[in-house]
């Protein structure tokens, strides 16, 4: 079995360089909610969940794994995250692994502090900062069967360490508090020389180790699914979220598409566009069904015409030249993707006239400017009464790809609020809620502050109520709470959305140069989280630019200093014989010139 068919989630039950000896596969760092989603993907054969993280984040839901074994994928789990979810899994087709796995699914373990620990960083291979319940026990076990102590004394240590917070947990705390009234009794004794001697037992360690011996040997085969998983909005909320945002961290073992995606969140101002246009775009390709679009059953070059997406040929051939690295299975994907786009885009241009559509466009385009306060950074210096006419043409000259992502954001909100008009969705509050929600967000509580803002973006007041009332019907879209009003059938499949858009925004090949770059100059690449690479150049470059700075400071200064030695005053003048005032400004304009 080729090493990319399966993926692992692993943390610190076994650490990733033993794995990689025993099993050839994917190794991601520990499961969050989510991360079987994005895994699904990268089009595995199997998954196995090891380790997975419950406090900081939101632990995987069940619903990500029945999706998993839907698409045929095998779905394994052991030794912690992996076996809690195994055990209740298990009718559905989830195979789990190990004696951690059978205590769960026997009802011999009912608590998930069982399996929980304190652990460290990616950095330090998520060393572990506090002991596991499981492996207290099953050495407490082997303690008590090879005789070092008696059973009365087992059940005191294991129940000093069950009443410690899971983050404080210890087994040698959990002995000293056992024998705490005892100091010099011999048991204590006896057993730390068992330990020191070989005698602790990583359970989490055993069950991993037997997980990754098991696809080793026997492979996999595909899951037995009684029944499709039913599409709750909750999930289907999830999937909109993952597939329009990277993995959490940059393991080395993701394909190409999914560093290149990590390498955007770097882009600043341009990421969360991205974003944005990568979720209107996954909304908008839900649509298909419901209105009847036709999708062209062959894809040609109309696909990638510009008209949709406001391109021109150039931006055509670069869309075209980003798709080239994709095998015939993903370009197809990738195609019928943007076509079902390209068909809800010409139904709507058919439906409202192609005179109205453009009118709406650039008064959405404005409009997610002012939202995101980018409208005032291609506002002309010197205003006039209309003002708002020039900022696309300056946007365009200035504004990199910032322009081009707005256009095609605003051609995609115009189909989904359009949705929302013929709905008669209403919005979630009254306006008046909405404005001091709105203004609060931005700092605009006193009055002075929302004028200065609103003269600033161009607005009168109906124009801010109208803003107010998109950003509302904004977010109810982005928190899919309005799918079946909007009619939206929306497809749970494996896609990554945000690949999606970075190709259509032509920065797919920038971002792939910058990947492979720093891959080559950087050993550590996949240890630094989302674009954390890309946080140390700017933070290095941050310090270049602060030295170039205080040295331009120490210029200026001087050049300050120069020009008043040799600056001419009137009282100057006035000393070397000018006689009038008038004279002594004409003789200053005459210097200056």
């Amino acid at each position: 079995m080729d090493a990319r068919d399966i993926v692992v989630f692993l943390g610190p039950s076994l650490a990733v360089d033993e794995a990689r000896t025993r099993l050839p596969a994917r190794y991601l760092g520990p499961a969050r909610c989510g991360d079987v989603l994005r895994a699904r993907r990268l089009s595995p054969r199997a998954i196995a969940i090891v380790d997975g993280v419950f406090a900081r984040s939101a632990a995987i839901w069940h619903k990500e794994i029945l999706l998993a074994l839907e698409d045929g994928i095998s779905v394994f789990g052991a030794s912690s995250m992996g076996a809690l979810r195994a055990a209740e899994l298990v009718p559905f087709g989830m195979v789990g692994i190990g004696r951690i796995f059978e205590a769960y699914r026997d009802g011999l373990y009912t608590d998930d502090d069982e399996v929980a620990l304190l652990h460290g960083p990616a950095e330090s291979g998520y060393r572990e900062l506090s002991e596991a319940m499981v492996n207290i026990r099953a050495t407490v076990a082997h303690a008590l069967s090879a005789g070092v102590i008696a059973s009365d004394s087992a059940a005191r240590v294991i129940d000093c360490a069950k009443d410690t917070f899971y983050q404080e947990r210890s087994l040698g705390a959990a002995i000293q508090a056992a024998w705490a009234g005892d100091p010099h009794a011999e048991e204590p004794r006896r057993l730390r020389t068992f330990l020191t001697s070989g005698g602790y037992v990583n359970q989490k360690r055993l069950d991993a180790l037997e997980l990754l011996a098991r696809l080793a040997d026997s492979g996999t085969t595909p899951p037995a699914v009684t029944s499709p998983a039913h599409r709750t909005s909750f999930i289907v909320k999830l999937h909109y979220q993952t597939t329009c945002r990277p993995f959490e961290t940059s393991d080395i073992d993701l394909p190409p598409d999914e560093h290149v995606a990590l390498e955007a969140v770097a882009l600043r101002r341009i990421y969360p566009l991205l974003c944005r246009l990568a979720q209107l775009m996954a909304l908008v390709h839900g649509l298909a069904d419901g209105l009847h679009a036709t999708v062209p059953q062959a894809v040609n070059d109309s696909t990638f015409s510009g008209d949709d997406f406001d391109l021109g040929s150039a931006a055509k051939r670069r869309r075209r030249a980003s798709a080239r690295d994709l095998d015939d299975t993903a370009r197809a994907a990738f195609e019928k993707r943007l076509a079902r786009v390209r068909a809800v885009v010409e139904d709507y241009v058919r439906r409202r006239g192609h005179r109205e559509v453009v009118r709406r466009q650039r008064r959405h385009m404005l409009d997610m400017m002012r939202l995101d306060d980018s409208y005032r950074r291609f506002v002309p210096l010197h205003r006039s009464k209309g003002a708002a006419r020039t900022v696309p043409g300056n946007a365009r000259r200035t504004g990199g790809a910032e322009p081009g992502l707005y256009r095609r954001i605003a051609t995609l909100w115009g189909i989904l609020d359009g949705q929302l008009e013929l709905a008669r969705v209403d919005l979630p509050a009254t306006l008046q809620s909405l404005s001091d929600e709105f203004r609060r967000k931005r700092g605009l509580e006193r009055r002075a502050a929302t004028v200065a803002w609103r003269r600033a973006n161009d607005l009168d007041r109906h124009g801010y109520e109208r803003l107010v009332a998109m950003d509302a019907r904004l977010a109810l879209v982005s928190a899919g709470s309005q799918a079946h009003a909007l009619g939206l059938r929306p497809e749970t499949g494996p896609a990554c959305w945000l690949v999606d858009a970075i190709r259509l925004a032509g920065l797919y090949g920038r971002l792939k140069s910058r990947v492979s770059a720093v891959c080559k100059n950087s050993a550590s690449y996949g240890k630094d989280g989302a674009g954390g690479h890309m946080a140390k150049a700017k933070k290095k470059k941050a310090k270049a630019a602060k030295a170039g700075k205080t040295a331009k400071s120490r210029k200026a200064a001087k050049s300050r200093k120069t020009a008043k030695k040799k600056s001419v005053t009137v009282q100057d003048l006035a000393s070397k014989g000018a006689r009038t005032m008038k004279a002594g400004l004409a003789a200053i304009r005459r210097r200056l010139v």
